[in-house]
């Protein structure tokens, strides 16, 4: 092996002679490599008893037994070993030599020499790994024993130390620099130029698709800054470096290199375990808020139930009476009729007036006693139909009755107020999981604010060509389904239309509104169904309300609920 110390090996000029400087390295490797292992898949095959030596173990046998020949590289080279073994079993024969550090018997770390080849060993192709301890460099050999003595100190620290002079030529550099950027061993002799090393990066793709010339000069003139600079940067064997760069009172420079992958690594995990931190109070907002919305409809529902139940009973009493009322004038009919021919001709057109009148408002007591209970009806199914559960509904048919309801109940406050109601119903839109008693008073509350803006354009504008019109549409997509409300009324002005879902805020005149209804409508759309509430507006030309709903519930499991 002392024939590596006598064999003088040029400072390269180019990438060539670098090239051609680690080839010979490797041939005198060759000729004195005492230590030889085989492995496959992490299994040792064989090994000599040379090798058993330089890790210090008593015999073969010990290293026979290893779980796995990864077991003897150190966790920070564990990537670069991995590759490398995986290209030579790949066939992708690398020609120079490899720095690399092993752990002896002993647990302590050193350095070796390695060379891999691919043979054919048993029942398929292995690794032939050889192995030989390191040796000091030719060119290292004239210093004088104190200086030996410090390259030996700067070869055993943990970072990787590299020594520029004046002109930035290697001055040294120590076994850990040279693994890290996977410099062959020998390449790179000292009085080699830092620009050789670097032209040798750009060549094996380091920097990627930049200039050669210009990438070399700029990191040349980094290295001449003066005072202390920092940069970061990913190396071949995987390992995320810290480069500080450091000039000397002698006009040289001195340049660390700090692994800081470890560092990086819990950094992210820091960052991961804050964001999934951030993340799961979001969804313990999210779910606060979807319990109060649920306290609310409790509460709206059985407000909605106890109002529907008080009207029910005088309600049933006004049409069962005036059902009553109709039997027994048929039956005052019935016994008037033959006493009709004494009565003077105009007492008796008196009298078959006040009969047809008082059938007629029998009638329209019957008719509208009946719209009153299907009202109510409607109430009550719209506050406890379901008990609030999750259902498969056609959401056309759901949009649909709530339209109809919501215009009769407004046609019942201004009987002088028509609307033309247009409809553009999705055919294909089938159906979807929500809750549909909940779905429904958004609808309702949306169309009674609609009808309200049209009947006030329309109070407002006086102009006898405005035709109130309101415009529903429904439309399906893979994973949602949109509703669309429009109407062509007063409108929202832009100052107001942020504030719109803000609870008890409204755009009616003081007694005509609670503020409650569109900050509900949002709570069940948004927090509830995890669907999109959007609002657009022109100030008297219309109102755009767009309501998106998932297909599936997604509520149900707060742990797969939709991410803000």
């Amino acid at each position: 092996m002392d024939e590596l110390n006598d064999r003088p090996i040029p400072p390269p000029q180019s990438v060539d002679e670098a090239l051609d400087n680690a080839h010979r390295y490797r041939a005198l490797l060759i000729e004195t490599m005492p230590g030889l292992i085989v492995h496959r898949n992490g299994r040792v095959l064989y090994c000599n008893t040379a090798l058993a030596n330089l890790l210090g173990y008593p015999t073969t046998r010990e290293i026979l037994a290893l779980s796995n020949v990864l077991s003897i590289v150190p966790e920070d080279a564990l990537h670069a070993e991995e590759k490398a073994y995986a290209r030579c079993l790949g066939g992708q024969l690398r020609l120079e030599a490899r720095r690399v550090k092993r752990y002896r018997a002993d647990s302590s770390l050193q350095w070796f020499d390695q060379l891999l080849e691919t043979v054919e060993w048993a029942d398929g192709p292995a690794i032939m790994e050889m192995l030989t301890q390191m040796r000091p460099h030719p060119a290292n050999a004239d210093l004088p024993r104190q200086g030996q003595l410090l390259q030996a100190a700067i070869d055993a620290m943990p970072n990787g130390v590299l020594m520029l002079d004046k002109d930035l030529r290697l001055e040294g550099a120590n076994s850990e620099y040279f693994r890290l950027w996977d410099y062959p061993p020998g390449m790179f002799p000292p009085g080699t130029p830092v620009s050789a090393t670097l032209d040798y990066n750009h060549s094996r793709g380091d920097y990627g698709d930049v200039p050669r010339h210009e990438t070399i000069q700029a990191l040349c003139a980094k290295l001449r800054v003066k005072g202390v600079a920092n940069a970061e940067r990913e190396v071949p064997n995987g390992r995320t470096l810290d480069i500080r760069t450091a000039p000397r009172a002698d006009g040289g420079y001195v340049i660390t290199q700090y692994d800081i992958t470890d560092r990086k690594r819990i950094e992210t995990e820091l960052r991961e375990a804050k964001e999934r931190a951030e993340s799961i109070l979001r969804e313990l907002r999210e779910t606060q808020q979807q319990l109060i919305v649920q306290e609310k409809m409790a509460s709206l529902g059985q407000l909605t139930a106890g109002i529907a139940h008080e009207l029910k009973n005088p309600l049933n009493f006004v049409n069962n009476f005036a059902d009553l009322s109709g039997e027994l004038l048929d039956e005052l009919l019935a016994f008037l009729n033959p006493l009709k021919s004494g009565l003077p001709s105009e007492a008796g057109i008196e009298v078959d007036a006040l009969i047809k009148d008082l059938q007629s408002n029998l009638r329209k007591i019957g008719e509208h006693g009946k719209r009153a209970d299907r009202i109510v009806k409607s109430m009550l199914d719209h506050s406890r139909g379901g008990g609030g559960e999750w259902q498969s509904v056609d959401l056309n048919a759901l949009v649909d009755e709530a339209l109809m309801l919501s215009y009769q109940a407004s046609r019942t406050q201004d009987s002088s107020f028509n609307a033309t109601l247009e409809r553009d119903f999705d055919p294909t839109l089938g159906e979807l999981d929500l809750v549909p008693q909940d779905i429904s008073r958004v609808l309702v509350n949306l169309y009674t604010n609609s009808f309200y803006a049209l009947r006030r354009r329309q109070l407002i504008c006086g102009d006898p060509q405005y035709s109130p019109t309101l415009k529903v549409a429904t439309q399906g997509r893979s994973d949602d389904a949109e509703i669309r409300i429009r109407d062509n009324g007063i409108g929202i002005p832009p100052s107001l239309i942020e504030k719109i879902f803000t609870p008890f805020f409204t755009t009616k005149p003081a007694g005509e509104g609670t503020g409650l209804g569109l900050s509900l409508s949002y709570d069940i759309v948004v927090h509830q169904h995890r669907g999109h509430f959007d609002v657009s507006s022109i100030e008297n030309q219309y109102s755009e309300f767009v309501i998106s709903l998932p297909r599936k519930s997604v509520a149900a499991n707060p742990g797969e609920r939709r991410k803000p």
